[in-house]
């Protein structure tokens, strides 16, 4: 299914980076961290932007050791490099502070760990298995057909809370966020056969069942 610049924001940058690493794995794991409550509604505090990644970069020097070698212009390579624990905590960390919850540093570490293992593990399934590579210049052209002309409050805000350019965001800092949007651009059509339309189900829904189907294999081979 086709998405819009705008739809596409909604989806994947609402929390500017956050909502995979952070805030969908929150709502579903934080029950398992003594009983904790889950809010209905998450409301996010964007006014608060700058206090919450300037608080969460006193604690995480190594995201600033990472700004500053993209503005050194430095960009890794390998697919699986992108996808690092630490960047995923610190987004975990800065949408906790968002939404003023109160989770542990241990339990958002051990999230981060969960999530960058399970997309590492599907990167390395539909390699091993489909023979699909998600090459450095697809996520670049992903970057530019769907995310660059996303340029709304929000997301620039987010750029000067880091210090980067929105070009520097887009294409360097957040450029891991795009990698697994890749692969089920080129994953979702093959696995289609394997797990078919169901009767009444709408596109929406199918295309999460397959990434569903396909997560719980990727938990099987761990």
């Amino acid at each position: 299914m086709t998405m819009t610049g705008n739809n596409r924001f909604t989806l994947t940058m609402i929390c500017f980076g956050f909502v995979i690493a952070a805030s969908v794995l929150i709502k579903q794991s934080a029950s398992s961290e003594q009983n904790e409550p889950k809010p209905e509604i998450t409301v996010r505090d964007y006014a608060q932007m700058n206090v919450a990644v300037e608080d969460v970069l006193k604690e995480m020097p190594e995201i600033t050791e990472e700004l500053e070698r993209i503005h050194l212009g430095h960009i890794e390579d390998e697919m699986e490099e992108l996808l690092s624990v630490t960047k995923a905590e610190f987004r975990i960390r800065v949408e906790n502070n968002l939404t003023k919850q109160e989770h542990s540093a241990e339990f958002m570490r051990a999230m981060a760990e969960k999530e960058t293992d399970r997309y590492v593990d599907a990167l390395r399934i539909a390699r091993e298995e489909y023979g699909i590579h998600v090459a450095e210049e697809e996520v670049t052209e992903f970057i530019k057909k769907n995310v660059a002309n996303i340029r709304n409050k929000e997301k620039k805000n987010y750029a000067e809370a880091l210090g980067l350019t929105l070009y520097q965001l887009d294409y360097q800092f957040d450029r891991d966020f795009y990698v697994m949007d890749v692969l089920w651009e080129r994953l979702t059509p093959i696995v289609m056969d394997e797990y078919p339309k169901q009767n009444g189900e709408s596109e929406q829904s199918h295309s999460q069942r397959i990434k569903e189907e396909f997560f719980s294999r990727v938990a099987e081979s761990e």
